[in-house]
């Protein structure tokens, strides 16, 4: 009589990777879902101070003409201010 251990190792390994395969099935991809308050709605609305409106145009103008600059010391000094600020 003729034992061969390999065909009950192939058949005890077919049975697990079938498993596996089954484990692994791809399942169905969540959804991410934002719901926004009625609040933020009405912000979003409600929208830009004329004033504000006002100077985004304003540079704006400046960029797409090419005259806009930027004054780095008034940069640097924001950046200061910020950073000593917090201690």
């Amino acid at each position: 009589m003729k034992i061969n251990p390999h065909s009950q190792i192939h058949h005890s390994y077919k049975q697990t990777t079938e498993q596996v395969k089954q484990q692994q099935k791809p399942k169905a991809e969540k959804q991410d879902q934002v719901e926004i308050s009625q609040a933020a709605k009405e912000m979003q609305h409600s929208g830009i101070d004329e004033t504000r409106k006002a100077k985004m145009d304003a540079l704006q103008k400046q960029i797409d003409a090419g005259e806009y600059r930027v004054d780095e010391r008034a940069v640097a000094n924001r950046f200061y201010q910020f950073w000593n600020e917090r201690g």
